[in-house]
């Protein structure tokens, strides 16, 4: 989707070639997996590409519960599993995260609203990346 896109094309530039140049040696390491270093750090790199760099290192205050809300297409199990991967990256139980829903008008889309318990700005970054690696994820915010 190109929702709320348009007016960030400057600074995307901008924090490309910065981040371009921050990741640049690491690219040279050989990840055993094929998957491993590299895969994260392309996710991480896309995130900050968003965002503006790592903006939640300076601006937040860890740990702390962050609310991340997340616009996806509503199906049986999609609530569960974002709540499931706020759990598994924060190594909390399930039932300890809290969650607020809402439907869209026509309850295609649910937005879930979730307290991620965080310890650290990497925990923070991950839970967003392993949100925008479900094909159902419209939006994380």
């Amino acid at each position: 989707g190109m929702m709320g896109r348009g007016t960030t094309w400057a600074a995307v530039a901008v924090v490309t070639t910065a981040a371009a140049l921050s990741v640049g040696p690491r690219r040279l390491e050989a990840s055993p997996s094929g998957r491993g270093p590299d895969f994260l750090t392309s996710a991480q790199r896309a995130f900050e590409k968003e965002s503006g760099g790592r903006i939640f290192d300076s601006l937040v205050e860890y740990p702390c519960e962050f609310q991340i809300k997340v616009i996806g297409r509503e199906d049986s199990s999609f609530v569960e599993d974002v709540v499931g991967y706020i759990s598994r990256v924060t190594d909390t139980e399930p039932s300890e995260i809290k969650y607020t829903t809402a439907a869209s008008s026509a309850g295609t889309f649910v937005s879930v609203s979730v307290a991620a318990p965080v310890d650290n700005a990497d925990e923070l970054y991950e839970c967003y990346s392993v949100l925008r690696n479900d094909p159902r994820v419209r939006i994380a915010l």
